[in-house]
């Protein structure tokens, strides 16, 4: 492992573990979630926006040369 090459801590740090030997540390996960109504519609229709958007793009694929 190459320690330099980890500067930024976005996803956590390097643990010197002695004898040229390093350690990925990552940082906590955020919080959980409160699942509510809003959240659940909010997730639904960002799937289905997916959906169509792959819809789409096979349809799309099939057209060209």
């Amino acid at each position: 492992m190459d320690p330099p090459k980890f500067k930024k801590e976005n996803a956590g740090k390097l643990l010197d573990i002695g004898e040229e030997q390093w350690a990925f540390v990552p940082n906590p996960l955020p919080p959980k979630l409160e699942i509510t109504w809003e959240l659940a519609e909010r997730i639904s229709d960002a799937d289905r926006s997916l959906g169509e958007l792959a819809g789409v793009a096979r349809t799309r694929e099939r057209k060209l040369p």
